[in-house]
Formats: structure tokens, sequence, C-alpha cells
């Protein structure tokens, strides 16, 4: 009977610390996470990993859940690729955005001339290598932890992306500082959470993931 309660003890225990609320961070705790973090980002030379992406709209009660690979590369390169339910295939190389349909339709745009997408990529980036959380002319940034996680909040105050999001959130992992979450709010309620998941760091990358035709 000792052995029993014992063991309900301990999976109680275990539920408390899994349910964990994140609380804002002290000032002290929040250059700690800035330093560690900025520490892991600049050890990151590539990045290759899987991805599960679920949009919820706020009209419809249903999710669409996708799922991909992304790489990433610290030159300003970066291959988003989605296999299912749909084959899309999104290219960032330095100034040139490429994006590929499943019916091999391609559109190939200069970043420098779109603002819209100056920002989608600035929030892609961001999300991955975790720069945004030095950039305080573009968001207010809050930062909040617990034992098992870190978290920043990052609410835009550029008048571009304002008029897409809301807010931005990053989610750390506490062991290697590298994101594992990223949950965009839009402004019309929609939400947007991305999963990195099977990271490999520093593993070379061929340049033909990033070409742009």
């Amino acid at each position: 009977m000792k052995k029993g309660l014992f063991f309900i003890t301990i999976l109680i225990f275990s539920l408390n610390l899994n349910a964990q609320k994140l609380i804002p961070a002290t000032s002290a705790q929040q250059q700690l996470m800035l330093e560690k973090i900025t520490a892991s980002s600049a050890q990151m030379k590539s990045l290759i990993c899987d991805f599960e992406q679920v949009k919820e709209l706020s009209l419809l009660n249903e999710k669409m859940v996708s799922k991909g690979k992304m790489y990433y590369r610290n030159d300003n390169c970066l291959r988003w690729e989605y296999n299912s339910p749909y084959l899309y295939t999104f290219v960032l190389n330095d100034k040139k955005v490429m994006m590929q349909a499943e019916a091999g339709k391609t559109n190939v745009i200069d970043v420098k001339s779109s603002k819209f997408f100056q920002e989608i990529i600035k929030v892609m980036m961001n999300g991955i290598n975790g720069n945004g959380l030095k950039d305080i002319k573009s968001f207010t940034i809050n930062y909040y932890w617990s034992e098992n996680q870190w978290q920043v909040h990052l609410i835009p105050l550029q008048k571009e992306m304002k008029k897409m999001f809301s807010t931005i959130q990053l989610t750390f992992n506490v062991k290697d500082y590298s994101v594992d979450k990223v949950e965009m709010e839009e402004q019309n309620g929609d939400t947007t959470t991305i999963v990195l998941s099977g990271k490999q760091f520093n593993k070379a990358i061929e340049n033909a993931k990033f070409i742009i035709n």
C-alpha cells in the first residue's frame, strides 16, 4: 500500500512539474536568457529539422495541419519543404525568394521589392535563429520562464508587421537554447504554430538546396 502511495505521489509531482506555469523573468533572468540564446545562435552555422505546422482559423473549428522539412544556413539561406498534405517549397537565398507549388509552377521574388516579404522573412529567420530578441526597434520583448522551458513574446512595433501579427511567441529548449516552437497570432485571430523536431546542428547542406532558378 505504501509503495502504491509512493508511486502516486511521484506521478502527481511529475504532473505538477509538467504543468508549471511560465512566469515573467526578472531583469537578471532576462539578461541570462538573452546571453544563452545569443551564444547558441552564434554557434549555429546550419540547422536541418522536421516541422509540423498547425493553422487555426478563427472562423472555423478545424485545424489545418501540414508537415515537412526545413534547411537553414546562417548565410541567409532557408529552405522550407512541405510534403504533407501537399507539396510546396519555399526557398530564400539572400535577397531572393522562390515559391514552387506541386504542379511545378514557380514564382521568384526580389525581397527588396516587397515590404510584405521583408517582414515575413524577418519573422521566419528570427524564429529560427532568435535574432528578434535584440531587435528592440521592431518589437516590444517580454521574457517568461519555468524550469522546463523559456519563452519570449515579441509584440510588433512597426506598421507593416503590426498589420499582420499581434504577437509572436518563441519557445526555447532549455538544454541547447534553440527554438522548439514558434507561435504567430494574426490580427484577425488566426494562429499558426510551428513545432521543430529532430534537429541536426551544423551539418553540411549542399548549395543545391538553395538554388533559385
